[in-house]
């Protein structure tokens, strides 16, 4: 009986680092890194308020009733104007989270295990041409 009890091993699928995002998504997120591809060439950049790439800096405060404040840089004539908050709503599918604002709806995909979500633009970008962007977050 005691070689029984020794010998048991406990397994469990459940891993403690890969969080759902449903109990991990309220607070303040903000971006930390782009990956920028154009013309077959990917960079990876770090990304502050503060820095020469802060045009791909946001924040999303995620709270109660599906609001979100989402905060950014606006852009015109690819030079930073000023920076806006607005109120949006968003709705959690999976891991796959959505912002709505007036007009469009933006998908931010949620790494469990990296405990990280990232959005994808796609435009032109300070005159390089058809631009992939990919904006990482962070809590």
């Amino acid at each position: 009986m005691l070689l029984a009890v020794l010998s048991f091993n406990a397994c469990s699928g459940d891993d403690d680092s890969e969080m759902p995002i449903d109990s991990y998504l309220k607070g303040k997120w903000h971006s930390y890194k782009a990956v920028v591809s154009a013309q077959n060439q990917s960079v990876e950049l770090d990304v502050t308020k503060t820095n020469q790439y802060s045009q791909f800096y946001y924040e999303a405060v995620f709270k109660d009733n599906n609001k979100v404040d989402m905060s950014y840089y606006n852009v015109d004539n690819n030079s930073l104007s000023r920076w806006t908050t607005e109120t949006d709503s968003y709705s959690v599918n999976g891991d796959v989270v959505t912002v709505y604002d007036s007009t469009s709806a933006i998908d931010l995909m949620y790494s469990p295990k990296e405990k990280n979500m990232y959005m994808r633009i796609a435009g032109n970008v300070d005159r390089i041409g058809w631009t992939t962007v990919f904006i990482y977050f962070r809590k």
